[in-house]
């Protein structure tokens, strides 16, 4: 019979695996990819160690030890085989499991999985201790198989990124012939990388900074306040009822909910404040100089009323904010109150679901 998961700790596990994805999605570096994967397969499933094995444009065999820190193993590891042999014949084991994992059981106490099902690019296998307190084995597979596609999908990301950027130096080498096509080129360079820094801090949907650009943009000017003891806020806002819109609506509409939410959101703040939809139906923002923060929330909910009496729309726009002071005699970082003001959000949210 499959053990059932605890309705609060699987909330916390779907929390700490989409907060996972959220990281991973504004990773860059393929260490910084494995490190998080680490963490979460350690701290999620109390595992005691791991190795993962990638093959893509090459092999890249990874071990962690017990705190789920990733460091590079070879071929000697006495769980390679296994995972090497998961790799070559992922598909013959995967009836056994459904889904897009397949897995086995290379000895006992481990647990063995390869993505995707079809033709294996990733093989990991985990122990545990028998005094480790592990969630029970269905358990385990459900959160290390959700872990392994997510890495395996950023790592794909990466690597995309990486032979796209190795295509354009190969081509620019050789056009760059004469000192006038250099110049050309580099005067070319300079204008895409800007575009590509703005779009890599910019939320596509909404046109807000996305979760990057609000912690590179708004890092700036609070560590300006801090130093000046200047006053500061961070709200942080969630849209109401946005997963009706899409169940009755369709997901356009929820895409158009969303925008409308983040204009709103925008026309309640000042140019010189740092605006970001933090992700999904989330959104963020740093303040100076607000002595009242209630004064934000007010303008926020006249906002509001004024944009559902004037425009017609098949739903009403709704946000639950929460807002919090920034202390510039505390010690704590701007995310610090990031989660602050979220925990102030989800308190008002449940008043109101009351």
């Amino acid at each position: 019979m499959e053990h059932r998961i605890e309705p609060q700790r699987e909330l916390a596990q779907l929390r700490a695996l989409l907060g996972m994805s959220r990281e991973l999605l504004q990773s860059h570096d393929a260490e910084a990819v494995l490190e998080l994967a680490g963490r979460a397969m350690f701290e999620l499933t109390q595992a005691s160690s791991a190795l993962l094995v990638l093959r893509a444009e090459g092999e890249q065999v990874v071990t962690f030890d017990r705190s789920g820190r990733p460091q590079a193993a070879g071929r000697d590891h006495p769980w390679y085989g296994s995972a090497a042999g998961m790799l070559g014949g992922a598909r013959s084991t995967r009836s056994a499991q459904g889904g897009s994992a397949s897995a086995h059981t290379p000895e006992s106490g481990t647990l063995a999985l390869a993505v995707p099902a079809p033709a294996a690019v990733a093989a990991l296998i985990v122990g545990w201790d028998e005094s480790a307190g592990a969630p029970a084995p269905g358990e385990r597979r459900r959160i290390l198989t959700a872990i392994l596609e997510l890495t395996v999908a950023a790592l794909g990301n990466i690597q995309s990124h990486s032979s796209l950027e190795r295509l354009v130096c190969s081509q620019y080498e050789q056009m760059a012939d004469t000192a006038q096509a250099h110049a050309d080129e580099l005067a070319r360079r300079d204008v895409t990388e800007q575009e590509m820094r703005v779009l890599s801090l910019t939320d596509v949907l909404t046109g807000l900074n996305n979760r990057r650009g609000f912690f590179v943009h708004a890092e700036q000017v609070f560590k300006v306040a801090q130093r000046r003891h200047a006053r500061s806020a961070v709200i942080f806002a969630d849209v109401d009822g946005l997963k009706l819109v899409n169940d009755r609506l369709g997901h356009d509409a929820g895409d158009e909910l969303i925008r409308d939410a983040a204009a709103v959101f925008r026309e309640s703040f000042r140019e010189a404040d740092v605006v970001a939809r933090f992700g999904g139906d989330e959104f963020v923002a740093f303040t100076l100089d607000d002595a009242q923060p209630q004064i934000v929330l007010a303008r926020l909910r006249d906002n509001l009323r004024a944009f559902n009496l004037m425009q017609e729309r098949q739903y009403e726009v709704s946000i639950s904010a929460g807002i919090v002071q920034c202390d510039a005699a505390a010690d704590q970082g701007l995310l610090s109150y990031v989660l602050l003001a979220d925990e102030k959000m989800y308190a008002q949210k449940r008043r109101h679901l009351h």
